[in-house]
């Protein structure tokens, strides 16, 4: 789903800034991503199912 693909594009931008996953990392990502979690959840339960 394309929310996931913003999510993991949010994400690897943001270590460009915070190189470790702290709680300022994830402020981050909430501020860019208020709804983040549930695309990090979707992706843990089906992100083995990808393909590039």
């Amino acid at each position: 789903p394309l929310p996931v693909i913003d999510y993991v594009v949010i994400h690897e931008l943001v270590h460009l800034e915070e190189r470790n996953h702290t709680k300022a990392f994830w402020n981050r990502v909430k501020m860019l991503m208020p709804d983040y979690e549930k695309h990090k959840d979707w992706l843990k339960k089906y992100g083995y199912l990808l393909r590039l």
